[in-house]
């Protein structure tokens, strides 16, 4: 017998399946909901992260879809988000843009990583105050240099700011920080996928 026969034809798995069935529902949602086309753009955003995600592609990919989800909820409120905008914002405008924001739980995020690494040999986390500090510097000159900060005064106590507002959110507020938090830490060297999206920032970012 030919080695087609062999073959087993399997449907879906579990985490397709919940993609396909998530972005049938935003597209549904898209056509017939009224402004679906701001609910429906969110949630097939959120669903195509949530698929990088569960497929271990690393919290740095679902960036910009992330970002785009961000926009449309500010479209939403009735907002001029950066991403979708032809001209340069003010620069006081950008400070509150939802681009901004995701930079800033971003930021939090990598702190969050670093301060809940353990020393070698350390059997439990603690933290370390100096080690937060030391971390939230290390991060904070890193965003000096990504496109669109320069012009923001970042220091460490900014990024450790930044991650107490995350860490104060309540739990459905705060679910982004959270998954991108876990799968940084699910990474086989957190410490290096922390490094490599400080070095790079955050993929498909808006120009200053």
């Amino acid at each position: 017998m030919g080695e087609s026969s062999k073959s087993v034809l399997t449907g879906p798995d579990p985490v397709e399946q919940e993609f396909v069935e998530t972005l049938r529902a935003a597209a549904f949602i898209f056509e017939k909901e009224k402004d679906g086309r701001f609910l429906g753009s969110i949630l097939a955003c959120q669903a195509v992260a949530r698929f990088i995600y569960q497929r271990n592609g690393g919290a740095e990919l679902a960036g910009p879809f992330l970002q785009i989800a961000e926009a449309f909820k500010e479209l939403a409120r009735g907002g001029k988000p950066r991403l979708f905008l032809k001209k340069s914002a003010p620069a006081k405008e950008r400070e509150r843009s939802p681009e901004r924001k995701h930079i800033h739980m971003l930021a939090a995020a990598a702190l969050e990583v670093l301060v809940r690494l353990n020393p070698r040999g350390a059997s439990s986390w603690a933290e370390d105050p100096k080690k937060r500090k030391s971390a939230a510097n290390m991060i904070a000159r890193h965003l000096r240099k990504w496109p669109g900060m320069q012009k923001q005064k970042v220091i460490g106590l900014t990024v450790i700011a930044w991650r107490n507002q995350q860490r104060a959110l309540r739990e459905n507020e705060r679910k982004q920080f959270d998954t991108v938090v876990k799968e940084m830490l699910a990474q086989p060297d957190p410490r290096q996928t922390v490094d490599l999206l400080l070095r790079n920032g955050p993929p498909g970012h808006f120009q200053s």
